[in-house]
C-alpha cells in the first residue's frame, strides 16, 4: 500500500478507538450514576422509614411513661387508651404488679406465650432494662398471637413507685401490620424491601413476608452492618429472605435501638441500563464493522484507480447508480442546454436515455411535467434565481405490461461561482409514489377509524337487547327462586348472587347509558312540569338507602316549574344525590331550590368525604373515582358524573361544583324557569286497585329465549296470574286459537323469523278484534321503540327488568278495565291513559 494510504487508516483507526472509548466511558458514568442515585433514594427512604418508626415508638413509650407515672403515684389508671385501640396502634395493653400478677389488661386477652413473657418480666425486675436507650424503653421480640397468623412487637417499660422500688411490667402488643401497610403505600420501585429491625439483628416488621421473617436476626450473616447512631451504609447483597439482590440502605436511629433497612432490587435499577448497554455494545461493534468494511473498500478502490482521475470517476458512477434522478444544465450558455442526465432520469421521465442532452432545460422540464409555472428564471439563468420544487403526476402508457402512472418530486437548485455568478442548474427527480400512497392509505386509514368509533358506540347503542338477555334471564330466574327458597343458607347465598346480579346491571346501564349518549341516540323531550315531581321521586328511591346509611336525607319542597326534560333532568339529580350517598359516610343530605333571576337553580348539598381542586374536573370522565382505590364495587363504576356531564351539555343546563375535602361538596344544576301549564285531568287519588289487577288475569308471555321465558312464566304465575307461553309469532296466534282471549299480552321486541312483538301484539288484538291491553320488554332502548309502543298504546320496560316493575306494569295495564267498571272512563281518559305512567321508562331507563 503507498505510503500516502497510511494517513488515513491511521484516522481511521483513532476514530474507532474514540468512539468505544467514548462508549465504554458513558456506559461507565451511567452505571456509577444509577448506583449513586439509587443509594441516595435508598437512603432517604430508610430515613422516612425511620421517622414513622420513631414517631410509632414515641407515642407508645408516652403511653407507658403515662402509665408508669400512675404506678408511681398510685392514683387510679384512668388511662387514655381509646385512640390507640382506635388508631390501630396498641391490641393490648398489659400491667403486671411486682409478683407477676396480671393486674390489669386491656384489648385482647391472650397475644403471647406466657413463658416469653416471664423471661421479659425477669429482666425488668432484675434492673437489666433500667438503662439503654430511652431510659429502659424496650422492643421484644415480635411474635406470633396464639390462634392467629397475627404479629405483635411488645414493648415493656418497667414500672416503679415513689420510692424507687419495683412495682411490676406495662406492656404494649404493637401489630406489626402498622408497619407493613405503611410500607405498602410506599412508592417503590419492583422487588424494592422495607424493613425495621433491633439494633441487635432481630427483624421486627416487613413490607411482605411477614410472617416468615419476623424475629429472625441476620446480625451474623455478614450483611448486617456495624453502623453507628444516625449514620447510613450501603451494602450490595443477595437477599437471604427471598433470593433476590439488592443495594440496600442500613441506617441505625439515634433515639431507640432500632435499624431500618431499605433496598431496591438490581435487576429494576439497572435492567435497563443493561439493555441499553448491550444494544449500544451491539451498535458500536456494528459501526466498527462497517467503518472497517467501508474504510477497506475505499482503500482498496483509491488504489486500484490511483493512475485515473479518482473523483471525477467516483462522481459520475454515484450519479449513474443512483435512483433518484439528475439532470444537470449549463447556466453559463444562451437557453441553459442540458448537459447531462443520468439512466435513472431518463427512467423516471420516461423517455429514451440521453433525449434530453443538448435541449434547453426550460423545454425539457416543462414538457414533461406539463406546466412552466415555477421553472422561470432558474431555468432561463437568471442571477436571482433561487431553489425550487415541484410535484407532478406522469401518466402510465395505458396499454398492457406499459409504464404505470407515478408521483414525481422535482427539486432544482442554482450553482453558483467564483462572485455569485449563475454557473449551472441541478435539477433531482425522486419517485414518491410510494409516499404519495402511504399518505393516502393513512387519510383513509384515519377516516376508518374516525368511522369505526362512531360504528361503535352506534352499535353499542344499538345492541343493549343483545347485552342485557342474559342479565334478565338471570334476574327472572332469581326472583322465582327467592320466593321458594327457605333455608337460610340458600337464602344467603340467593342475596349474595343479587347482589353481584345489581353490580353487573349498574355497570350494563352505564356503559349502554355512556355509549347511547356518544352515539347520539338519546334525544331531549322538554316539557313544563313542577319541580316537585322530580323530587318527590329522588325521596322515594333514595330514602331507604340514606336510612340504611344511618344518614339524614332532607329534601325542601319546591313550587317552581322547568322547562327541561323530565326523565333527562330526573336521571341527572338522582345521580348528584346517589353519588353523595356514596360518598358520605356521617351527617346528612340536602336537596333544595334557590330562584336566580330566570332560572332554577337545584342544589345537593352533602357532608361527605370532599374533592381535591385539581380533581374536580376529572371526576366528570369515565371511570374516575375519588376515595376508591380499591375499586369496590359497592361505591360505584365511576359513570354517574359522566352521564351528569353529557345530560346536561345536552340538556344546556350548567353544573358547577363546589367542594373541600373533608367538609363535603354541593352540586348545581341551573334550569329554566317556566308559567305552570293549565290543568290537566289525572286520576283521583283514591284510584282502585281491583282483584283483577293483582291477580286472576289471563297473560300471554311471548318471549323466544327459553330461559327469560321460563323465568318470566314462573313468575308470573307465583302473582296468581294463568300464563299462556309462546315462543314466537306463529305460537301466539295458535295459543290463541286454542285458548281464550288473554286479559294482558308480555312480548319480548325482538322474535325470530323476522317477527318483533309490536308485530305479534297487534295481530293478537286484530284476531281477538279488541284492544288487549300489551307491555313490550326490550333490551332496544333505541328511540324507535319508544315512538311504536306510543303508536300502538301499549306500554315498554327495558331489560334486565325488576320484578317490582313488571308486576306493576301488569296491574297498570289491566287498570283500563278497573276504569271502566268504576266509572272513571267518562272523565276523558283514553284506554291508554296509564301505557307510560312513568317518565322513567324512556332511553335512560334502570
Amino acid at each position: 500500500m503507498e505510503a500516502r494510504l497510511v494517513l488515513p487508516a491511521v484516522a481511521v483507526a483513532v476514530a474507532i478507538a474514540a468512539l468505544w472509548w467514548t462508549l465504554l466511558t458513558r456506559i461507565d458514568r451511567e452505571e456509577r450514576f444509577l448506583d449513586q442515585t439509587t443509594r441516595q433514594h435508598t437512603a432517604a427512604m430508610a430515613q422516612l422509614v425511620e421517622e414513622q418508626a420513631i414517631a410509632t415508638f414515641r407515642r407508645l413509650d408516652d403511653l407507658l411513661i403515662d402509665l408508669a407515672s400512675h404506678v408511681e403515684k398510685d392514683i387510679p389508671l384512668l388511662i387514655p387508651t381509646r385512640r390507640s385501640f382506635e388508631e390501630g396502634l396498641a391490641a393490648s395493653i398489659r400491667i403486671y404488679d411486682a409478683h407477676g400478677w396480671l393486674s390489669m389488661g386491656l384489648g385482647r386477652t391472650t397475644t403471647r406465650n406466657p413463658v416469653l413473657e416471664w423471661e421479659e418480666f425477669a429482666r425488668h425486675k432484675s434492673g437489666v432494662h433500667r438503662k439503654g436507650n430511652q431510659k429502659g424503653f424496650v422492643i421484644g421480640l415480635p411474635f406470633v398471637s396464639p390462634g392467629t397468623s397475627d404479629v405483635f412487637i411488645p414493648v415493656s417499660r418497667r414500672l416503679e413507685g415513689a420510692d424507687g422500688m419495683f412495682r411490676g411490667v406495662a406492656v404494649i402488643d404493637v401489630p406489626a401490620e402498622i408497619f407493613s401497610r405503611f410500607y405498602g403505600r410506599l412508592d417503590l420501585p419492583h422487588d424494592s424491601s422495607v424493613a425495621i429491625a433491633r439494633a441487635d439483628g432481630p427483624l421486627l416488621a416487613r413490607q411482605a413476608l411477614q410472617d416468615q421473617v419476623f424475629g429472625r436476626s441476620f446480625r451474623g450473616s455478614g450483611l448486617w452492618p456495624e453502623a453507628g447512631s444516625g449514620t447510613v451504609q450501603h451494602h450490595r447483597v443477595v437477599s437471604p429472605v427471598d433470593g433476590v439482590e439488592r443495594i440496600y440502605a442500613f441506617r441505625a436511629s439515634a433515639d431507640y435501638p432500632l435499624m431500618t433497612v431499605v433496598g431496591e432490587s438490581v435487576e429494576t435499577v439497572f435492567g435497563a441500563w443493561r439493555q441499553n448497554r448491550f444494544v449500544s455494545i451491539v451498535w458500536a461493534a456494528a459501526t466498527t464493522a462497517v467503518i472497517l468494511l467501508f474504510t477497506t473498500a475505499f482503500l482498496v478502490e483509491l488504489q486500484r484507480r490511483r493512475h485515473g482521475d479518482r473523483a471525477l470517476r467516483i462522481r459520475n458512477r454515484a450519479m449513474e447508480w443512483s435512483g433518484d434522478g439528475i439532470l444537470i444544465a449549463d447556466a453559463t450558455r444562451p437557453g441553459v442546454p442540458v448537459v447531462y442526465t443520468n439512466p435513472a432520469f431518463a427512467r423516471l421521465m420516461g423517455i429514451a436515455p440521453g433525449a434530453a442532452d443538448g435541449r434547453a432545460a426550460r423545454e425539457v422540464l416543462a414538457g414533461l411535467m406539463g406546466d412552466e409555472s415555477g421553472l422561470c428564471p432558474l431555468c432561463d439563468g437568471a442571477e436571482d434565481a433561487g431553489d425550487m420544487s415541484a410535484e407532478f403526476r406522469r401518466g402510465g402508457t395505458g396499454a398492457a405490461g406499459g409504464a404505470p402512472e407515478v408521483w414525481l418530486e422535482l427539486r432544482a437548485s442554482p450553482v453558483r461561482g467564483p462572485g455569485g455568478r449563475l454557473v449551472s442548474v441541478i435539477a433531482t427527480v425522486r419517485d414518491i409514489t410510494e409516499h404519495k400512497t402511504a399518505q393516502a392509505a393513512l387519510a383513509e386509514a384515519r377516516r376508518e377509524a374516525e368511522r369505526a368509533n362512531i360504528g361503535k358506540s352506534k352499535f353499542l347503542a344499538a345492541a343493549s337487547h343483545d347485552l342485557r338477555q342474559p342479565v334478565q334471564s338471570l334476574m327472572l330466574l332469581m326472583e322465582a327462586l327467592s320466593t321458594r327458597a327457605t333455608d337460610p343458607a340458600m337464602r344467603k347465598i340467593l342475596t349474595t348472587m343479587d347482589r353481584a346480579l345489581g353490580a353487573l346491571k349498574l355497570l350494563l346501564d352505564g356503559l349502554l347509558d355512556v355509549s347511547r349518549l356518544e352515539a347520539g341516540a338519546v334525544e331531549p323531550k322538554r316539557a313544563v312540569f313542577p319541580v316537585t315531581e322530580l323530587l318527590d321521586r329522588i325521596a322515594a328511591n333514595s330514602r331507604p338507602v340514606a336510612v340504611r346509611k344511618g344518614l339524614l336525607l332532607h329534601i325542601i319542597p319546591c313550587g317552581a316549574h322547568v322547562d327541561s326534560d323530565p326523565m333527562l333532568l330526573g336521571r341527572i339529580l338522582q345521580n348528584l344525590v346517589e353519588n353523595a350517598l356514596r360518598y358520605t359516610n356521617r351527617g346528612r343530605i340536602l336537596v333544595g331550590c334557590r330562584r336566580r333571576g330566570a332560572v332554577l337553580r337545584i342544589e345537593v348539598w352533602d357532608t361527605g368525604i370532599g374533592i381535591p381542586t385539581d380533581r374536580q374536573e376529572d371526576i366528570f370522565q369515565e371511570f374516575v373515582q375519588v376515595g376508591n382505590a380499591s375499586r369496590d364495587r359497592d361505591q360505584g363504576l365511576g359513570l354517574g358524573l359522566a352521564v351528569v356531564r353529557r345530560l346536561a351539555g345536552m340538556l344546556n343546563h350548567p353544573v358547577s361544583l363546589r367542594s373541600e375535602p373533608g367538609r363535603g361538596s354541593v352540586f348545581r344544576v341551573e334550569v329554566p324557569l317556566a308559567d305552570a301549564p293549565a290543568p290537566a285531568d289525572t286520576l283521583p287519588d283514591d284510584f282502585p286497585v281491583t282483584a283483577r289487577m293483582r291477580a286472576g288475569a289471563r297473560v300471554l308471555v311471548v318471549e323466544d329465549d327459553p330461559i327469560v321465558r321460563e323465568g318470566l312464566c314462573a313468575m308470573i304465575r307465583q302473582w296468581g296470574h294463568e300464563v299462556f307461553p309462546a315462543a314466537s309469532f306463529g305460537e301466539a296466534v295458535e295459543v290463541l286459537r286454542r285458548h281464550p282471549d288473554p286479559d294482558v299480552i308480555v312480548a319480548d321486541y325482538r322474535l325470530g323469523e323476522g317477527h318483533t312483538g309490536t308485530e305479534t301484539i297487534r295481530e293478537v288484538r286484530r284476531r281477538s278484534k279488541r284492544p288487549i291491553p300489551g307491555v313490550l320488554v326490550t333490551g332496544d332502548t333505541a328511540p324507535e321503540r319508544l315512538a311504536e309502543a306510543e303508536a300502538g298504546k301499549f306500554s315498554i320496560l327495558h331489560k334486565p327488568v325488576l320484578a317490582d316493575d313488571l308486576r306493576r306494569a301488569i296491574a297498570l295495564a289491566l287498570a283500563p278495565t278497573a276504569l271502566a267498571s268504576n266509572g272513571l272512563a267518562s272523565n276523558g281518559l283514553a284506554p291508554n291513559g296509564l301505557t307510560d305512567p312513568d317518565p322513567l321508562q324512556r332511553e335512560l331507563a334502570d
